[in-house]
């Protein structure tokens, strides 16, 4: 009798495997799509030979101030300028992440990196 694993393929959009609570709304699942596309363009155009984890953590370190354990949405908006993507995502879908994923003014870090 041998053993059969089956296995499931699910989307590779990771808006599905996000490890939080909160479900999305369709806005807020385009802008988030929206987001990873950005930044996985840029890490292949130049962290391509770094972990996508690295990678992750790297913008969040940048994205959040010092002090805090939350990424805000100027900080966000700060690194979307300064990698030349800002163009790529409109403010409005920004807001619209920030007002669903966020808690007091801004998203977790540990929550950023499923994000990204």
């Amino acid at each position: 009798m041998s053993l059969r694993t089956a296995f499931i393929r699910l989307p590779t959009s990771k808006v599905y495997t996000m490890a939080h609570p909160r479900m999305l709304s369709v806005q807020g699942g385009s802008a988030v799509r929206k987001l990873q596309q950005v930044m996985e363009e840029y890490r292949m155009q130049n962290y391509s030979q770094e972990m996508p984890s690295r990678f992750k953590k790297e913008v969040v370190r940048a994205a959040k101030s010092t002090e805090m354990e939350t990424v805000p949405l100027e900080g966000l908006e700060r690194v979307l300028h300064n990698i030349g993507a800002a163009h790529k995502i409109s403010p409005e879908d920004l807001q619209v992440i920030f007002s669903e994923l966020g808690e007091g003014g801004g998203i977790p870090a540990d929550r950023m990196v499923t994000i990204i």
